[in-house]
């Protein structure tokens, strides 16, 4: 029987900062504090929104990268999520490496680095799973050419304590959204540019996954292309379709059940979302200013 559709008739769009960024990704809503942290990958900076004060903090990290000796397309950053038991750092995927960032102080701390044998690919998007393991994807970072192949991106799996980052998926082109359901046996993973949203078997006691299939294949449907994912309390996924100008939402149990669009005005570029809020009922969307195969670091 397929989940309920949502009901987005009634939904009410607010942008939430008129600064500008480049490229903003990776929301990530922090239910201790109650603020949403998020990224813009060129800046490099991270953010955090206080919805209590309508206040976004910027912290730009460009200069603490360069005198780590990061350069060039990897000069940036592709995910920050909170460190548990560490409430004033971050862990942040910054170009080959994964790192941990001081908001309080600035400082950057390089852990460990992927070693893929590509001297292009970079962290792009990540995400804990239910048991606080970090899954974190590369792409080509090279400009004009991450959409050509060959497929050198690849979904890393780095768990507790900074382990070296093991590959799990390999030959991807864009690695991007990753989401997990509610009863912790399905693990969902997006490829941008064949636009496959995929389903793996997943056991939250290993972070093992297996049984790997092709779940919807949006490159048939007109929604952009597939970027950020989340999911909801109902295991609804919520895609960001990337030159769609909105956010679809899907049925994981019935994949050729038609999905339901909520458009996001004055935004065409749709990066990532997530949910917030006290009752997780809150939108946050990221958006881009410009096309990926356009900008970079040194722009």
């Amino acid at each position: 029987m397929p989940l309920p559709k949502p009901n987005v008739s009634n939904a009410q769009v607010e942008v939430l900062t008129e600064e500008k960024f480049s490229l903003g990704e990776g929301p990530h809503w922090e239910e201790k504090t109650q603020r949403l942290i998020w990224i813009d990958i060129f800046g490099p900076s991270v953010n955090i929104y206080d919805p209590a004060t309508k206040e976004n903090k910027v912290y730009n990290i460009r200069e603490q990268l360069e005198k780590l000796g990061a350069k060039g397309n990897r000069l940036s950053v592709g995910v920050a999520v909170p460190i548990v038991g560490e409430p004033d750092k971050l862990v942040i995927g910054t170009g080959s490496h994964v790192a941990t960032f001081d908001p309080t102080t600035g400082e950057v701390e390089f852990k460990n680095e992927f070693e893929d044998g590509q001297e292009e690919t970079r962290y792009n998007d990540a995400k804990c799973d239910p048991s606080g393991r970090l899954w974190a994807g590369t792409m080509n970072a090279k400009k004009d050419e991450h959409e050509k192949g060959p497929e050198v991106g690849c979904l890393f799996l780095l768990d507790k304590g900074f382990a070296a980052p093991k590959p799990e998926v390999g030959e991807v082109t864009i690695s991007n959204g990753l989401a997990w359901s509610a009863d912790k046996k399905t693990m969902y993973y997006i490829d941008s540019v064949p636009g496959t949203i995929f389903a793996f078997d997943y056991d939250d006691a290993t972070g093992c996954i297996s049984n790997r299939r092709a779940l919807i294949d949006t490159s048939k449907l007109d929604i952009g292309s597939p970027d950020g994912m989340t999911i909801d309390t109902l295991d609804r996924l919520w895609v960001a379709g990337f030159d769609s100008g909105a956010v679809h939402c899907f049925d994981p149990t019935c994949p050729s059940e038609p999905h339901v669009s909520l458009p996001i005005p004055g935004a065409s570029r749709i990066t990532s979302c997530c949910f917030g809020g006290k009752n997780l009922d809150e939108l946050y969307v990221t958006s881009a200013r410009c096309d990926v195969a356009s900008i970079s670091s040194d722009d």
